[in-house]
C-alpha cells in the first residue's frame, strides 16, 4: 500500500500537468564508459549547462556531436528562458523513487477519479528512458522494491473507494477494466486470448458526443487491486516486445489500462418520487507510450518503428494545436475554429477527451541521462512544454438510472436474495416434516454462492455490489448490446421523423401554391402535379408513414378536382 498522508489538495492547474524524471545510467552503460550529459535539475526546472556547447575537444566525431547540440539548443530558444531552463511541474533526479513520483505528481489525478471524474497518466519518452518502468515497475517476480505508478495508483483508488463504502452515507461503486495496446495503428485487446475477436478492433465515436472508443474491448468487473494486478500481468504476456539496441525487453506498442469507476451516492434532499442517488462514472487511463527512436535495419523492425514514430508525430501535431488554441483564448484573441486533427490516428482518438476536455490529465516524461541521447531528450522537453499549455478542466460525469450497472445489479441481488429466503423457508418446512434435506443441499448451496459472489458486506470488507460472476458479466455485455441497439434504432426514428417534417412541409407548400394556381386561373393538372410531386416519398416501403402520405396525396388531387368542378 502507498504510504497514508492527507488527501491531495483538489485539482487546479486548469492545464496538463507536466513531471519529467532523469533515470540513473544503468550498469551496461557504466561498464561501457558512457558519457554523461552536463544536466541541471531542480525541484522544478532541468538546465542543459553551456560547458556542452563551449567544449573543445580533438576527436572530430565529438565536436561534430557539439555543434549538433548547439543547434538543437538554438530550436528550443522560444520554449525556454535565457538561461537555458525548462520549467515544469515537477522535476525528478536519479534518486527520486517511483512512489515519490506517483505521490507528488499524480496521486490527484487517482482521487479525482474516485470522485467521478475523469483522468490520464501518460508516460512519454524515448525508448529505454524508464517510462515502462516508472507505469509498471520492474519485470522480476514479487520486486516489492521497484514497483510502478500502476500499483500505487490501485491501492489509492480502491482504498478511497472502499473508505466511501463503509462511511455512513451508503456509497456504493462498481469498478470495470479494459486493457489493450495499439500496434502499427491496430488496437488489440490484451485481456483476451489472441483471436479474431481480440484483433484489430474498430475505433468508433460515441453517437452522444463521449469521444471515442474501441468497439468489441472486454470490460472485466474487478473489487480489489490485486485482481486488477493479476489480470494485468497475465495480459502483459500479450504486449508486443522485441530486443532493440537500446533495450533488451522494448514496448513495440501504445498500452491504455482503462478503469471506469461508478459510484452511487444517496442524495439528502430527495424528495418522495425523485431519484434518491446520483451516479457518478470516472474513467483513469493509465498510458505508456512505445518510445520514439531512430529507424534501424531490419524490415520488420522499421516498420514497427515507422508506425510509432508516426502516432507520436500525430500526437504532437494534436498537442501542438491545442496549446496554439488555448494559448490564444487565454490572451483575449478571438477563436477561428482552427481543426485539431484528432482522427488522424487511432491513439489521438482514444485520447481525445483526455487531452481536449473534461479530464484531469498529468504527462510523465522520462531522460536518460547519457551524452548521447542529448537530441533525444531535447525533443522530449520540447513536446512537454507544448503539452504544459494545453487546458483540461475536470467536473464530475453523471449518468442516467438506466445507464447505471450499479442499478441492475442490485435489481440482480434482490432476486438472489428471495431465492435464499425460499430455500430457507423449505428447509424449515423440511425440518418440521422430517423430510430429508439433501435434494435441497446442492440448490442451497448454489445460490448462498452466487450470493457471495455478488455481495460482499460493507461490515467485513468494506465493499458493495463487486462481482466476480460469469453470470453478471454476461449480464453486462448484454446490457452494453441493447444499449447500442437502441441507440441505432433511436437515430433510425429520429432520421425518420425528420423525413416525415420535410414532407409535410413540401405539401403544405405545394397545396397554397396550388391554390394560388387555381385562384389565378391556372389550370387543374398544374395544381394537381405540384401535389402529386410533394407527396411523392422517397424510399416508400421504408417508412412505416408512406402509406400515409400517399393516401394524403389522393385526397388532395380529388379536393382539387373538387374546386375546379363546383
Amino acid at each position: 500500500m502507498a504510504s497514508e498522508c492527507p488527501l491531495p489538495t483538489p485539482w487546479h492547474h486548469g492545464h496538463v500537468s507536466v513531471s519529467c524524471r532523469m533515470r540513473p545510467l544503468l550498469p551496461g552503460e557504466v561498464a561501457i564508459g558512457t558519457a554523461r550529459a552536463p544536466w541541471v535539475l531542480s525541484d522544478r526546472s532541468i538546465t542543459l549547462t553551456e560547458r556542452s556547447l563551449t567544449r573543445v575537444d580533438s576527436d572530430f566525431s565529438d565536436a561534430s556531436k557539439s555543434l549538433k547540440t548547439r543547434g538543437e539548443l538554438r530550436n528550443l530558444d522560444h520554449l525556454r528562458k535565457p538561461d537555458g531552463e525548462t520549467i515544469m511541474d515537477h522535476v525528478f533526479g536519479e534518486e527520486a523513487s517511483t512512489q515519490q513520483v506517483y505521490e507528488q505528481a499524480f496521486r490527484n489525478i487517482v482521487f479525482g477519479a474516485a470522485e467521478g471524474m475523469n483522468g490520464a497518466i501518460l508516460a512519454y519518452g524515448q525508448t529505454a528512458s524508464g517510462k515502462t518502468f516508472s507505469i509498471s515497475g520492474s519485470t522480476a517476480q514479487n520486486d516489492e522494491l521497484n514497483k510502478g505508478m500502476i500499483h500505487f495508483a490501485l491501492d489509492d483508488l480502491f482504498g478511497q473507494l472502499t473508505k466511501k463504502a463503509c462511511g455512513p452515507e451508503g456509497i456504493e461503486y462498481l469498478v470495470r477494466m479494459s486493457y489493450c495496446e495499439l500496434y502499427m495503428e491496430r488496437v488489440n485487446d490484451l485481456l483476451r486470448k489472441i483471436g479474431p475477436q481480440s484483433q484489430n478492433l474498430a475505433v468508433k465515436e460515441d453517437p452522444e458526443g463521449r469521444g471515442f472508443y474501441a468497439d468489441g474491448l472486454k470490460e472485466k468487473i474487478v473489487s480489489s487491486a490485486e485482481e486488477v494486478l493479476m489480470l494485468f500481468a497475465e495480459a502483459e504476456k500479450r504486449r508486443r516486445v522485441a530486443h532493440t539496441r537500446y533495450n533488451e525487453v522494448s514496448s513495440r506498442s501504445h498500452t491504455l489500462l482503462t478503469l471506469c469507476v461508478e459510484c452511487s451516492v444517496p442524495l439528502e434532499d430527495a424528495k418522495d418520487g425523485e431519484a434518491q442517488s446520483v451516479t457518478r462514472v470516472g474513467r483513469l487511463v493509465i498510458v505508456d507510450l512505445a518510445g520514439n527512436e531512430r529507424l534501424e535495419a531490419g524490415a520488420e523492425y522499421v516498420a514497427e518503428s515507422s508506425s510509432i514514430n508516426k502516432s507520436l508525430f500525430f500526437l504532437g501535431k494534436v498537442i501542438e494545436k491545442l496549446a496554439a488554441r488555448d494559448k490564444r483564448t487565454t490572451s483575449s484573441v478571438p477563436e477561428d475554429n482552427e481543426h485539431i486533427p484528432f482522427r488522424d490516428s487511432k491513439l489521438t482518438r482514444l485520447l481525445s477527451v483526455h487531452l481536449n476536455g473534461n479530464s484531469q490529465t498529468g504527462l510523465l516524461v522520462t531522460l536518460t541521462p547519457s551524452e548521447d541521447a542529448i537530441e533525444q531528450s531535447l525533443t522530449t522537453l520540447r513536446f512537454a512544454q507544448k503539452a504544459a499549455e494545453v487546458r483540461c478542466v475536470a467536473k464530475p460525469v453523471l449518468i442516467s438510472k438506466e445507464q447505471s450497472l450499479i442499478v441492475k445489479q442490485r435489481e440482480i441481488i434482490s432476486q438472489l436474495h428471495n431465492q435464499v429466503r425460499s430455500l430457507q423457508e423449505e428447509v424449515q418446512r423440511s425440518q418440521r416434516s422430517e423430510v430429508p434435506e439433501e435434494d435441497l443441499t446442492a440448490e442451497r448451496e448454489q445460490c448462498a454462492q452466487q450470493l457471495q459472489a455478488l455481495v460482499l458486506s460493507s461490515s467485513e470488507r468494506g465493499q458493495s455490489f463487486v462481482s466476480k460472476s460469469r453470470e453478471v458479466d454476461t449480464v453486462v455485455t448484454a446490457l452494453h448490446h441493447n444499449m447500442d441497439v437502441l441507440k441505432k434504432q433511436k437515430a433510425m426514428v429520429v432520421e425518420s421523423m425528420k423525413s416525415l417534417y420535410k414532407t409535410i412541409h413540401n405539401i403544405t407548400g405545394a397545396v397554397a401554391q396550388a391554390t394560388d394556381v387555381l385562384n389565378t386561373g391556372g389550370g387543374t393538372e398544374i395544381a394537381k402535379e405540384m401535389v402529386r410531386s410533394a407527396c411523392a416519398v422517397e424510399n416508400e416501403g421504408q417508412n412505416a408513414w408512406s402509406p400515409a402520405i400517399v393516401d394524403l396525396g389522393e385526397k388532395l388531387e380529388l379536393l382539387l378536382n373538387a374546386k375546379s368542378h363546383p
